[in-house]
């Protein structure tokens, strides 16, 4: 379904009908960056926040905001049940393909919205409108999120963290957008209006919500996940001077319920000054900025880009267990959720935490090249098996069923499959399995940086095999952004995340086979931290297993079963 897109100097107008206040700010082009807020005014300041500055008892200040928007267009759960009670087919749909928790119900009223805002001349509209409708014909088209990047984009994330969360994310997805299908497809009514028309609609539209939502949603102390119109045109930046703030608790029927958006204390803009927010959300005075930094992988995922002047130096990998482990399903499942993963963050770089943090189960002393902190409690229940002392018996309820437990030493410890570190700590070939899970690490490192090296090995054979077609990507694009409408262009270090304003995404035509330069830019930063993160724990992980390989205990263990030092694993 093709998605209209509205030029951006037509939303004054909008605002003005639904009684938005844009005080000192307006969203403009941003050279270099595409759209964005700045401020209207010279000299805007504001200052820390005194007892003066609070009016009428009502807990807010009194300082002009930047933008005021009316609590009833801000869309939020309790919104789309409200507005499912005045429009009886839509409460049909809700009922049927709804009711999925807050961001479920948002996206099919975005989606519902997405149908009405494009409805074609002598169609029925398949729903009533609302000021949304109008508002999603001014967002963008296309988002620089990974889920809408191309085939050969997405090949740019092989051996990275994001590689797998971004497959399970689209495989989501789709599976949404079947289900959507199916339970609608029941109901005559939006049978028509959705599949049954000239333009129906595709799973990329559904991915397509998904994005505004997952790039563009606040979190409201009030009213939880939100999104907010004009306020989410701000951009985001790890150096922001405004933060919004929830005032949609005043009381009932007050003209200045809504939410804001205000200038930091102490801050200090000049006219056609860029106002940004921060990446973790509202941030009144006092509170630290840097508070929620995310990791690289996080970052390109929710905005689209990476910032690496906010970055946090960690990583997270799914880990299966051994294919060719008999124990290896039960042990899955006495784990349970959520899934078995490695987390590595690497403490010794800017933005990291200091060297005076808590130790921790895989941190490596101060003298060696980097500190590495890293966690992977499944480790430790994959490196035992029935010779060591664990096995599974399956004990008959009191109802008739039977459930499978988990022994170690012949004491139950099912309810702590995800202690079995502290489990096997204090058995006596404790070194032993630590150096199990040590090497086991140490291989699938190894294994994710070969397959991290070989995609960017390919994609420097294919750019220096392609420099033409490169040519004609950038032509089809004036002034850094697609012919077809306004959108965001930003490919630097401050690029923020309005995030689906942020780059020279194309029209959904583009080839699946092409890759573009800012794509590849921001693939190319992630594989560098990543790759970063991922040497420096192998370099961890190698010093500790020489020190492991040379304990007594150890040794031992090895005379005695005459193992080599290179077969710890698959004795």
């Amino acid at each position: 379904m093709a998605h209209v897109q509205e030029s951006i100097d037509l939303l004054p107008r909008w605002q003005r009908l639904n009684s938005i206040e844009l005080i000192n700010s307006r969203v403009a082009a941003i050279p270099g960056k595409g759209f964005g807020l700045v401020a209207l005014n010279d000299g805007l300041q504001a200052s820390r926040l005194t007892a003066e500055d609070v009016s009428d008892n009502s807990g807010h200040d009194s300082r002009s905001p930047l933008i005021f928007v009316p609590a009833d267009l801000v869309l939020h759960a309790e919104a789309v049940k409200e507005y499912a009670k005045q429009d009886r087919n839509f409460h049909l749909l809700l009922d049927a393909a709804g009711h999925r928790g807050t961001r479920g119900n948002i996206l099919l009223f975005l989606i519902v919205q997405l149908v009405v805002s494009s409805r074609q001349p002598g169609e029925d509209r398949a729903a009533l409108p609302t000021p949304w409708t109008d508002y999603v014909r001014f967002l963008p088209a296309d988002v620089p999120l990974p889920t809408m990047w191309t085939d050969a984009e997405l090949h740019l994330l092989q051996g990275t963290s994001l590689e797998s969360a971004v497959r399970a994310k689209l495989l989501a997805l789709e599976r949404e957008f079947g289900q959507l299908r199916e339970r609608s497809s029941a109901i005559p009514f939006w049978d028509a209006a959705l599949w049954n028309r000239k333009s129906p609609l595709q799973l990329q539209d559904w991915i397509l919500v998904d994005a505004w939502y997952r790039s563009r949603c606040l979190e409201l102390p009030q009213l939880g996940a939100s999104m907010v119109p004009c306020i989410d045109m701000a951009n985001h930046s790890c150096t922001p001077n405004a933060y919004y703030e929830d005032r949609t608790a005043v009381p009932a029927g007050r003209a200045d319920a809504g939410v804001v958006l205000l200038l930091r204390p102490g801050q200090h803009v000049a006219a056609l000054d860029e106002i940004t927010i921060s990446y973790t959300g509202s941030k009144a005075d006092g509170m630290s900025v840097d508070g929620g930094v995310k990791p690289a992988s996080e970052m390109l995922f929710s905005y689209g880009f990476i910032d690496p002047d906010s970055v946090r130096h960690s990583l997270v990998l799914s880990v299966q267990p051994f294919p060719d482990d008999p124990l290896g399903e039960a042990k899955r499942h006495i784990f349970g959720g959520p899934a078995p993963c490695l987390e590595i963050e690497h403490l010794d770089v800017d933005g990291g935490k200091d060297s005076d943090s808590d130790s921790d189960s895989g941190e490596l002393n101060s003298q060696l090249p980097a500190r590495i902190r890293w966690t992977c409690p499944f480790a430790y229940l994959m490196c035992v098996n029935e010779e060591d002392g664990l096995n599974f018996r399956l004990r008959q309820q009191t109802d008739g069923s039977k459930q499978l437990r988990m022994f170690w030493q012949d004491n139950d410890v099912t309810d702590s499959a995800r202690e079995f570190e502290a489990l096997t700590g204090t058995h006596e070939l404790a070194p032993l399995f630590r150096l199990r899970v040590v090497t086991v690490l140490q291989e699938m490192i190894e294994a994710q940086l070969e397959c991290m090296q070989a995609a960017g090995g390919d994609q420097m054979k294919d750019d220096s095999d392609d420099g033409d077609e490169d040519e004609v990507m950038e032509a089809e694009y004036e002034g850094g952004q697609p012919s077809h409408g306004p959108q965001d262009n930003k490919s630097d270090s401050e690029n923020d995340g309005n995030d689906e304003n942020d780059t020279d995404m194309a029209d959904g035509n583009i080839s699946l086979g092409v890759v573009r330069n800012s794509v590849a830019e921001q693939a190319a930063i992630l594989r560098d931290i990543e790759s970063k993160i991922l040497s420096s724990a192998l370099e961890t992980l190698e010093a500790e297993r020489s020190d492991l390989l040379l304990n007594s205990t150890v040794l031992a263990y090895l005379v005695s079963m005459e193992i080599p030092q290179n077969d710890l694993v698959d004795e």
